[in-house]
C-alpha cells in the first residue's frame, strides 16, 4: 500500500472463470485480520468481519461462519444478496488460515500474497495481499472499479 495510513480493504472480484475474495491490507492491517480468525477459532459464532475490525472497508460484505461436522458448507461463498458473502471455517480451519496471513504479516518483506482455499467445489478462493496494490484500488476513486465516474468526463 502507498502513501500515509492503510486500513484493511476487502472485496469480491467477480469473473466467469476465477472469481476472487481479495484482501488487501499492510502488516499490521494483515496482523489484525489473524487475531480476527484466532479469536473465532477459539470461540466460535457467526463475526461481521467489517463490525470486528472498525475501518475496514469495501463494498462486499463478509461473515465469519463456523462449521461443524461433513454436511457444513465450508469455504467462501456468495449468499443471496448483492455483495454478500460467508467463510464457514471450523476451529482448526481457522487456525490455519490465521496461521498462514500471520507468517505473511511477519515475514519482513515489504509485499507479497498468499491465495487460500480449502478445495472444496464452489467455494471462492481468497487471496491475501499485502503492499501490492494502491490504498485506493478497491474504492470507487480508482478506474478499476465498477462504480468509478471519470470526473473529466462530460
Amino acid at each position: 500500500m502507498t502513501g500515509g495510513a492503510t486500513v484493511l480493504r476487502f472485496d469480491h472480484m467477480p469473473s466467469d472463470f476465477h472469481p476472487l475474495f481479495l484482501f488487501l491490507g499492510d502488516s499490521a492491517d494483515l496482523a489484525a485480520l489473524a487475531d480476527l480468525l484466532r479469536k473465532f477459532a477459539e470461540h466460535p459464532r457467526p463475526v461481521d468481519v467489517r463490525e470486528a475490525l472498525p475501518g475496514a472497508g469495501g463494498r462486499s460484505r463478509l461473515t465469519l461462519v463456523p462449521g461443524d461436522g461433513p454436511v457444513a458448507r465450508y469455504g467462501l461463498r456468495a449468499v443471496p444478496g448483492e455483495g454478500t458473502f460467508t467463510w464457514v471455517l471450523n476451529a482448526w480451519q481457522a487456525d490455519q488460515v490465521a496461521t498462514r496471513i500471520g507468517s505473511l504479516a511477519d515475514n519482513g518483506l515489504r509485499s507479497g500474497n498468499d491465495i487460500i482455499e480449502l478445495g472444496l467445489d464452489g467455494e471462492i478462493p481468497v487471496k491475501v495481499s499485502k503492499g501490492e496494490f494502491t490504498d485506493d484500488f478497491l474504492t470507487p476513486r480508482h478506474h478499476l472499479d465498477p462504480d468509478h465516474v471519470d470526473p473529466g468526463a462530460a
